[in-house]
């Protein structure tokens, strides 16, 4: 479905609002070893969140081989309670692996994604719209912060998002309060010169923005190091967590094998599945398949783009590839960095 160019240029140009509620899931993690769990079983240093409030950490949960089981937003609100936003459709799986390694601990994990809606505040002007219901300017922020916002009788959690168009905020509240809140943002973003996004606009701008979901991107295919979220979710000074010991290897040899790109298309729109290919490698030992489209989308601003996975040594800015689908047919694609 084609999306609407004047909404996609109200973002770019100002602002737009999503309900990002069916786009991710949520948990609540209750008890008082439920931080330290999570940090013992995650890529990321998450021990600053047992003694401070108001802290938000991007992390994953990796398998014994280092691969993706989800990405977790772990949240702290200011009264000290702890919210899980993982991918989509993927909460009663985040539950059943730290279940799995929940002994003697005093957590839990509980659903949360029918408790809590979740919308997403993104473009050049989120801040100032943003910035009277914290109370606070939000210019220059930490991405840990998080913050108590205040609309109207509704009250919600502001936590750093993906910035898409140039920013980026998601806002966390209860259902009780989710019209509220929803009414209010819809009316400023609409004020500002913005858009209310639907699920296409976000798809198109997400990919601009070379941000992996699952399952397209995020899943036991691939380990952290391969997407664009290792720098902000992986730690290399921290203890053990299970898989830490192949990403550290990984890490110091230099053998990541594959890595995430974006591709920008002339002619024609290839499909989630087809093949990169590198036709300078035909017909030697490597064959000529370097990678996989996982993403595609029609963008106003740059045409057909996409994301995939391109084996290490080929992904290059600039390099032009093939992408070939299940027919053979072959089309010309170039190779960008996200």
């Amino acid at each position: 479905m084609a999306i609407s160019e004047t909404a996609y240029a109200q973002v770019h140009e100002s602002a737009g609002l999503f309900d990002a509620s069916r786009a991710f899931g949520r948990l609540f993690a209750r008890g008082k070893d439920a931080i330290d769990l999570l940090h013992r079983m995650s890529t990321n240093d998450l021990t600053p969140m047992e003694s401070a409030k108001s802290l938000a950490v991007l992390t994953v949960l990796t398998n014994e081989k280092g691969r993706i089981v989800d990405v977790l937003k772990v949240v702290r609100d200011e009264m000290g309670d702890v919210a899980l936003i993982t991918s989509k459709d993927k909460d009663q799986t985040v539950i059943q692996w730290l279940d799995k390694f929940t002994i003697k601990e005093d957590a839990r994990f509980e659903p949360a994604t029918d408790m809590l809606a979740q919308f997403l505040v993104c473009g050049k002007n989120t801040n100032s719209i943003l910035s009277k219901y914290a109370g606070q300017d939000l210019e220059g922020v930490s991405n840990s912060a998080v913050f108590a916002l205040h609309v109207g009788e509704a009250n919600a959690t502001l936590v750093k998002g993906p910035s898409l168009a140039g920013n980026g905020w998601f806002i966390l509240t209860s259902r009780d309060s989710a019209n509220i809140v929803w009414k209010q943002l819809e009316a400023d973003v609409l004020a500002s010169g913005g858009a209310v996004m639907d699920e296409e606009l976000f798809e198109v701008l997400r990919i601009e923005n070379g941000m992996p979901l699952a399952p397209n991107e995020l899943n036991e295919k691939h380990n952290p190091l391969e997407t664009t979220i290792a720098k902000d979710a992986v730690s290399f000074t921290k203890g053990c967590y299970i898989g830490q010991e192949v990403i550290a290897r990984l890490d110091a040899q230099g053998k990541v094998q594959r890595q995430m790109m974006g591709l920008r298309f002339g002619d024609g729109v290839p499909n989630v599945g087809d093949r990169i290919a590198d036709e300078a490698l035909v017909g030697t030992p490597l064959g000529e398949e370097i990678g996989e489209i996982t993403s595609i989308a029609i963008s106003p601003a740059h045409g057909a783009i996409g994301l995939g996975y391109v084996r290490g040594k080929y992904a290059n800015p600039g390099t032009v590839v093939s992408v070939k689908d299940s027919e053979g047919n072959k089309l010309a694609a170039t190779l960008v960095m996200l």
